[in-house]
């Protein structure tokens, strides 16, 4: 068994391969990368030692996580990691401009070859970055010693109800004391094992002349992981698939159901008529922030995680207030009796709000809605996606059938009313979420208000599908041929039942293109949230096989939520002016 020591000394190895490959126009992740990880935990004995050193491992990785629950946005990384664009804090300053002649070539130097192409070999990126993971980046995180963790967990202090320990004189001095204790629990976490593989081949790893491909690719597999993980800190459902770790809405759903706010059924309230959702959605979690607090929950809502749709949405509110800003200082008439017309920088940046309750900071993660939108419909710049037509493969068919009036149903008149038409899209998945092509329903006409629609899904003959995700159309959309993939949006999903078919009800409880809003408490003094982990983001050599060159980023961690009631979310909302009008066709979406 290796000392803490050489553990210590093993873990700094494993860090430097990880980092060192990382190339020099890419150092922004040696720095993004460097804080979102902590290092391996020491498996030995949990004594003193070895806990006060594992504290003191997630210091750094805690000290940037508080930074960003302070106000953490999209461009704040490369600032954070730097102390400012430069080290000094200061603005890169562009070298002179100095244009010459020289009629001599051979005199020239310095650069490449006088000819037709040049070749840049700083790489351009359009992919994910390090400071997309908002809720990851934020989250304090500690290590665990088991794959199944436990805490130990109260939410009742003992003593009776409030108001009954008072007491007469008399009895303290005889008579029997009544004696109670607070209630207890065992709570536990699994955490789960995300691994992305690598492979190139010795020739392509050995050539950097234009590209370090090894190093990019070792990047690219790291980005991958986060991003997993990151989308599965909300959505992360071990009951479909069993390979993910329990993300904040299922926790929620076992938990405390009653913390998930439906925003349709808000705003159908009389009272808020001729309220705009933007205004509806800010008064909403203002009331939730109040009801977290009230005696029973305890609780202190500190960030509102939402989507950039979400916030642009909600920037809608200050207009009015810009506008008369903007109006009157533009064009008013200065002591010289000429009108100000220079121009004038807008603060537009809504950071979130202020409550009686405390400060609500309103962070945009985008992998809230990532998987919102078809697999089939994300097409990149080589014009491929990453569905798949066999393992696993697309459902057989796919049939909508109408019903009538049923229980609990939230097909309202904007989205029934006897006319509702849809088209449902549903792709299979397996054990891993990877998705196939879509399969297309029939025209489902004249939803009515209080109705339903019964999706039957036959299951693909090749039997490889664990699950159907389930996708529709906005109202209106009537096309039984040539599919627009990107027109429909993510409602739910089903388990598959082997070769048998299936029925997904939908009831409108999860309408298409709505958004999603998590609040949460991430008082460091409540330690209501966290993030564990086994294993942190590790790179693992692998033997060559046939000239190629294996390798794999791995890591092992889930999101506990250690008092789930502390936090919420409001599902349904539709902005005003969204993308994705779920009460259009969407003919011509894209991506």
């Amino acid at each position: 068994m290796l000392s803490p020591e050489q553990m210590a000394h093993a873990n700094n190895q494993a860090m430097n391969s990880i980092m060192s490959s990382i190339p020099a126009d890419m150092s922004f992740l040696n720095e993004g990368i460097a804080r979102m990880i902590t290092p391996k935990e020491v498996r030995q004995e949990q004594d003193t030692k070895v806990l006060g050193a594992l504290a003191k491992s997630a210091d750094h990785a805690n000290a940037y996580a508080r930074e960003w629950r302070k106000g953490g946005r999209a461009t704040q990384m490369g600032q954070m990691a730097k102390g400012g664009f430069l080290k000094d804090g200061t603005l890169a300053k562009a070298g002179p401009l100095d244009v010459g002649t020289n009629t001599n070539f051979s005199q020239i130097s310095g650069g490449q070859s006088l000819g037709y192409v040049s070749l840049d070999t700083q790489l351009a990126r359009g992919t994910i970055r390090p400071d997309s993971f908002s809720l990851y980046q934020a989250l304090p995180k500690s290590a665990a010693f088991q794959i199944v963790d436990y805490w130990a967990y109260t939410d009742d202090i003992g003593g009776g109800p409030v108001g009954t320990n008072f007491s007469g004189f008399g009895n303290v001095t005889s008579g029997t004391l009544s004696t109670t204790a607070g209630k207890y629990n065992l709570m536990n976490v699994n955490l789960k094992l995300a691994v992305n593989g690598r492979a190139l081949t010795t020739a392509l790893a050995a050539q950097n002349n234009f590209v370090d491909i090894a190093a990019q690719e070792n990047a690219n597999a790291a980005l991958s992981i986060l991003e997993d993980f990151d989308w599965a800190l909300f959505w992360g459902n071990p009951t479909l698939y069993p390979n993910q770790p329990q993300g904040i809405y299922n926790n929620l759903m076992m938990n405390a159901s009653g913390n998930i706010y439906n925003f349709q059924s808000y705003a159908s309230n009389e009272s808020y008529t001729g309220l705009s959702n933007d205004q509806l959605l800010f008064n909403l979690i203002y009331d939730i922030a109040a009801q977290t607090t009230k005696w029973g929950k305890f609780g202190h809502i500190t960030h509102a995680f939402m989507s950039q749709q979400v916030v642009a949405s909600l920037q809608s509110l200050t207009t009015t207030l810009l506008n008369n800003i903007v109006n009157v200082n533009s064009f008013a008439i200065n002591s010289a009796g000429s009108r100000n017309l220079q121009g004038m920088t807008v603060n537009g940046d809504i950071d979130g709000m202020h409550t009686r309750f405390g400060q609500i900071r309103f962070p945009v993660d985008i992998q809230i809605d990532a998987r919102d939108i078809p697999v089939q419909a994300v097409v990149y710049s080589d014009g491929s996606n990453y569905a798949t037509m066999t393992g696993p493969t697309p459902p057989t068919t796919v049939t909508a059938t109408v019903s009538g009036l049923t229980t609990n149903s939230q097909f309202t008149s904007a989205y029934g009313g006897g006319t509702g038409t849809y088209v449902y899209a549903v792709a299979s998945t397996n054990a891993s979420m990877t998705e196939s092509m879509l399969t297309y329903s029939n025209v489902a006409t004249g939803v009515a208000t209080g109705g339903a629609v019964n999706v039957a899904i036959t299951p693909p003959g090749a039997g490889d599908a664990t699950v159907f995700r389930v996708y529709r159309s906005g109202n209106g959309y009537n096309l039984t041929a040539s599919q627009n993939a990107a027109a429909f949006r993510y409602i739910g999903s089903i388990a598959a039942s082997g070769a048998s078919a299936v029925t997904y009800a939908d009831l409108n409880a999860n309408i298409p293109g709505a958004e999603t809003i998590f609040l949460l408490d991430m008082d460091e003094n409540d330690k209501a949230i966290d993030f564990r982990f086994l294993l942190p983001l590790t790179k693992i050599e692998l033997f060559a096989q046939n000239l190629y060159l294996p390798w794999a980023v791995a890591m092992i961690g889930a999101p506990r939520l250690r008092i789930p009631k502390f936090h919420s979310c409001i599902q349904g909302f539709v902005p005003d002016n969204p993308k994705f009008s779920p009460t259009s066709p969407n003919f011509n979406a894209t991506w």
